[in-house]
């Protein structure tokens, strides 16, 4: 039996997409981890608002993201899009930039998932169970969740993720009637506020925030294998960005309402990842709170299977054009139709970065976590810019050229471009205060190595794209087209910049 050319369509509907899309997000790692790094590293109290604010830039952003996707049914969404639209030499960056940022992303994972989940089960079952062994049993599921098919892996994913949702109404409904010494406190929905504290204020505040977004633009990549592609990604996309910016801006404003106002910093600097349970803890009684650190402990591995999934799919869209993988990568499973060698690949990537960093000793939290997560987050950052500027590229081409498209103005120009520049602002005020994101010291070497890789990367391959396309313009024309890559020819050059 040959080997398929395309993964398996069909298998995802549109909730699963809502919720494949949130488990990226993973919200009780978001409220738990992100959150409280904000409150505690800024010092700035309006974090809801810095929610809204980046729900704003990238409510911008999905229109035109949107309305490309239906034009490049490609597993490698950033770099396909970045293809038709602004250059195939910089799509040429931006596929590996995709690839390493999610790996950035899953790798920082592990160094949540490992320190976390050890100290609850050591407390549960009086036994000493380290980092290294959650690491690697996490490892295992990711691997066996890679190897199949995206139906199965979504109803596993689906069902820990409305569990975890159905957890944070709980905690927010208990949480709500009880202000800090009963009175109520408004400060972190004051806008003013967000002006306010120190190391950045609302530059580092903002930035961070971005990070807990990173996963709304997944739908994409998955839209190959969903039913209805083109208005399930739509709806789950939409619908996943308004509840997890609800879910988000809610419990962060609970957060400082049973804290006080004026204890909020203090708290999460002393509590960090402990914050919100231990807020909860009075109302909800032991057992809730035992659920709840159960739940963290999935949300991150969920998060981490997402992660996975997405690079799994980004490596085998990128070797089905001959580029960076092996040929083998671009091959889905004969059973499956998923890309198995791909997701053993990554699984080899993964146990390598935890080999890594056992046999150096580095602090998990610290290396993996705080650098990796921050690297990840950021190349999405760049990547996200990139894209906008190329939906506007793209159809002021079309326009040039005659087309008549049925978006509106607004998606096509207006929205992408304004995108664009707000993200290229969110991207250099990131590089400003890349040392606060990272929790190092201002002259700190990793504050400028880290965030210069995609650039480093873009000049690079960018030039090695220039120089391809004059001394192999058959290959140079596979950028972008994923699966359609043996189909390309002369005609499908026509309007593509350098």
């Amino acid at each position: 039996m040959a080997h398929p050319a395309v993964l398996r369509p069909n298998q995802l509907s549109t909730v699963h997409t809502t919720v494949f899309i949130m488990s990226s997000q993973a919200p009780l790692t978001v409220l738990c981890g992100v959150v409280t790094t904000m409150y505690a590293a800024t010092q700035v109290t309006a974090v809801p608002w810095a929610f809204v604010v980046v729900a704003g830039v990238i409510g911008l952003f999905l229109p035109g993201y949107l309305a490309m996707s239906k034009r490049t049914a490609n597993p490698g969404a950033f770099y396909s899009i970045i293809a038709h639209g602004l250059s195939r030499s910089v799509a040429l960056a931006a596929g590996p930039i995709a690839y390493l940022a999610y790996v950035a992303l899953q790798v920082g994972l592990y160094g949540l998932i490992g320190p976390f989940v050890s100290g609850v089960l050591s407390g549960w079952t009086g036994l000493h169970i380290t980092t290294l062994q959650v690491q690697l049993a996490a490892w295992a599921l990711v691997l066996i969740s890679g190897l199949f098919r995206i139906k199965i892996t979504g109803w596993f994913v689906s069902t820990l993720m409305l569990c975890e949702v159905a957890l944070v109404v709980v905690l927010d409904a208990f949480l709500a009637p009880h202000p800090y010494q009963g009175t109520p406190q408004w400060g972190t929905l004051n806008p003013a506020h967000l002006l306010g504290g120190t190391a950045g204020g609302v530059a580092t505040t903002v930035c961070i925030a971005f990070l807990a977004f990173v996963g709304v633009e997944l739908g994409v990549v998955m839209q190959s294998e969903t039913r209805n592609r083109k208005r399930a990604i739509v709806r789950g996309t939409v619908t996943a960005m308004l509840l997890i910016t609800a879910l988000y801006s809610l419990t962060s404003w609970l957060m400082g309402w049973v804290a006080g106002d004026h204890n909020l910093v203090h708290r999460a600097q002393a509590e960090a990842q402990s914050l919100l349970f231990d807020l909860a803890r009075p109302y909800v009684g032991p057992v809730i709170i035992d659920v709840a650190n159960a739940l963290f402990g999935t949300s991150v591995l969920i998060a981490l299977i997402t992660f996975a999934m997405t690079c799994n799919r980004y490596a085998f869209s990128l070797a089905r054009e001959g580029f960076w993988f092996p040929a083998a990568v671009g091959r889905p499973s004969i059973r499956q139709g998923v890309p198995a060698t791909a997701a053993l690949l990554q699984a080899g990537i993964g146990l390598a970065a935890i080999g890594v960093w056992y046999v150096a000793g580095w602090d998990p939290l610290v290396t993996l976590f705080y650098y990796g997560g921050t690297l990840g987050g950021f190349m999405v950052m760049v990547l996200f810019a990139l894209v906008s500027l190329s939906v506007f590229v793209y159809f002021r081409r079309r326009i040039r050229g005659g087309e008549r498209d049925a978006e509106w103005s607004a998606v096509r120009a207006v929205l992408p471009l304004t995108a664009f520049v707000l993200l290229s602002v969110m991207v250099v005020l990131s590089v400003i205060n890349y040392d606060v994101l990272l929790g190092v010291a201002p002259g700190s070497l990793l504050r400028w190595i880290l965030p210069a890789i995609p650039f480093a990367l873009l000049v690079v391959l960018g030039a090695l794209g220039l120089v391809l396309r004059r001394v192999r313009p058959q290959q140079w024309r596979r950028i972008g087209l994923g699966t359609d890559a043996d189909l390309a020819d002369d005609a499908q050059t026509e309007g593509a910049l350098a």
